[in-house]
């Protein structure tokens, strides 16, 4: 059998002989050196989302220095309360100023002033293959990766609790739960098999029709208040819907690894894919070119290899008005 070697004489694969420690199988210190004058001024412009010190749930670029903030919509709809954390570990409660479904980007207000704010470049000129960067674990560390595909639309898949039915053969008025998707909305929530489904937002469900006529006009990220029976006893819950897409790749085998996805993973009408080692909670973060230049807002985390970021021509010549205007109703 032949053995290939890089550089030495030493008999063996090359996987046996130790060549790479662990400061070079990764984006080593040497090479985040180059990016470490980008790694302050993004952390600067940078911010957190979420209720809690400890329980910071989503990322945000800092659009201007009197404190809007621009972040990712689908995981604020539930939070409270809103809070906004700087890099200088302070926080502010938050106003949602402006939601945006179709782009799904949720606009906040924070009473601040003079915060550094993210310097916005273009994302035209982007070629699959070029190196691109972002913070990861929000803002602890640099990331960095390639543009893995070309600019596109991905197609609505809808949304779902992540759940299969059974007709109850138990005579009890409502749908019975045959199967929940591991990871799933329906089991995140608390849902499980042999539940029975009597109402979704206070309508009455008996058949797994009523549950799709329900469903479907809702957008991943909604939340629907569900009440149930589980032996016979009452129960409620809310279940945060997430893009079919994700529930069924999970249901075929696909865990995912690696801190999960994000609830909303299509949908979109333009986006430019990566593969930077990042987490549902570094979404609504910035994408960078290694100049330093913001080009977009990663907007999903899709599996293990994937991202989605928007390109900045898409969303800020909207989200600048949103602020004009909101500027303008304080007048």
């Amino acid at each position: 059998m032949m053995a290939w070697f890089l550089g030495t004489q030493t008999a063996g694969p090359i996987f046996a002989q130790g060549f790479l420690d662990d400061e070079q199988r990764t984006n080593g210190a040497e090479t985040l050196g180059a990016l470490a004058t980008l790694h302050s001024k993004a952390a600067a412009g940078s911010a957190c989302i979420g209720p809690e010190r400890d329980k910071k749930l989503l990322s945000g670029a800092i659009l201007s220095p009197d404190g809007y903030i621009l972040t990712k919509a689908t995981e604020t709809l539930s939070m409270k309360p809103l809070r906004v954390w700087l890099s200088d570990g302070s926080m502010a409660d938050a106003r949602l100023v402006k939601r945006n479904e179709k782009l799904d980007l949720a606009l906040l207000k924070i009473e601040r002033t003079g915060l550094a704010c993210v310097s916005w470049g273009e994302s035209l000129s982007l070629r699959p293959a070029q190196w691109l960067c972002a913070l990861g674990d929000q803002g602890a560390k640099m990331r960095l990766g390639v543009m893995s595909a070309n600019r596109r639309a991905i197609a609505n898949s809808g949304a779902v609790m992540g759940i299969r039915f059974a007709r109850s053969d138990k005579g009890d008025v409502g749908v019975q739960i045959e199967e929940v998707a591991t990871d799933g909305p329906a089991e995140q929530a608390g849902l499980r098999a042999d539940d029975v489904l009597v109402e979704l937002n206070s309508q009455k469900v008996n058949d797994p029709s009523a549950v799709k006529r329900i469903i479907g006009p809702l957008h991943p990220g909604d939340i629907v208040k569900v009440k149930y029976k589980r032996v016979g006893k009452d129960g409620d819950c809310d279940v945060k819907l997430a893009s079919k897409n994700r529930v069924m790749l999970n249901w075929g085998g696909e865990d995912f690894g690696n801190h999960g996805t994000s609830s909303r993973t299509d949908n979109y009408s333009e986006i430019i894919q990566h593969d930077l080692p990042l987490k549902p909670s570094d979404m609504g973060g910035v994408l960078y070119d290694v100049q330093g230049h913001a080009v977009a807002i990663n907007i999903a985390r899709v599996d293990r290899v994937t991202n989605y970021a928007l390109p900045v021509e898409l969303f800020l010549p909207e989200v600048l008005k949103w602020i004009q205007e909101d500027r303008e109703k304080k007048k």
